[in-house]
């Protein structure tokens, strides 16, 4: 059986809180219980050792949703994502310090909060050098959407300092997430690093020549101290 995340919601709004609770459930996800306040949202952490806490900024009590998220980063460590209808600058200089793992505007649709916990539980997802990962797809932001990307899909990738450019045949995507973390959950049967800014699906390669790799259109440079891995993992495939 496979092991279902397991999600807390902080809402003081019964009607929202149950919404949330019904679609993370029809999602396939464990709801292990829905808090109103800082105390008992704590309590609960403590309890139930949820994967993810979803947190509105607004909650009962003297302590608020950012003041709560201070905690759980002190006291627990594990991811939350903030549900609020307050967008203003104070508010979002307030929330960027807390370092949450996504941010979820209301009112919002169903396949928003799908879309936002993929990606949270994604960018959270522990590191396992042993084993592959256990998904083989993420959700990219694609105009108003998120939509499904398979790695299967992506041809290379390339950094762009905290952010990633995702190439395909069809479409090119970019990731709010650095190369280097995405890189942790790629299959490394598949993919490559074959420079500090590129990361290659090798089944995609046309040529390798000149100490480069080249897919589609695009001349791949070979970095030096990735050429022994690169040239390893060719002769494996």
């Amino acid at each position: 059986m496979v092991k279902k995340n397991k999600i807390l919601i902080v809402e003081d709004e019964p009607i929202i809180a149950s919404d949330i609770e019904m679609t993370l459930e029809s999602l396939g996800y464990e709801v292990t219980g829905v808090e109103e306040n800082a105390e008992d949202a704590l309590r609960s952490i403590a309890e139930h050792t949820p994967d993810l806490v979803l947190l509105d900024i607004n909650i009962e009590g003297d302590v608020d949703g950012v003041m709560l998220a201070q905690d759980i980063n002190q006291r627990f460590g594990i991811p939350f994502v903030y549900l609020t209808s307050n967008t203003d600058k104070m508010t979002i200089n307030r929330v960027k310090r807390t370092q949450p793992a996504g941010f979820i505007v209301k009112p919002f649709s169903e396949q928003e909060i799908q879309s936002v916990v993929e990606i949270a539980l994604f960018e959270t997802q522990p590191k396992d050098e042993h084993t592959a990962p256990d998904r083989s797809y993420i959700f990219v932001k694609d105009g108003d959407a998120y939509i499904k990307l398979l790695f299967t899909d992506l041809m290379y990738l390339q950094a762009d300092d905290n952010y990633t450019h995702l190439f395909t045949k069809e479409k090119d995507f970019l990731l709010s997430l650095t190369m280097g973390k995405l890189f942790d959950k790629l299959p490394r049967q598949t993919f490559v690093r074959v420079h500090r800014s590129y990361i290659v699906n090798v089944h995609f390669i046309d040529k390798i020549q000149d100490k480069y790799v080249f897919i589609g259109k695009a001349r791949i440079p070979i970095g030096r101290s990735y050429q022994e891995d690169f040239f390893n993992m060719i002769n494996k495939v």
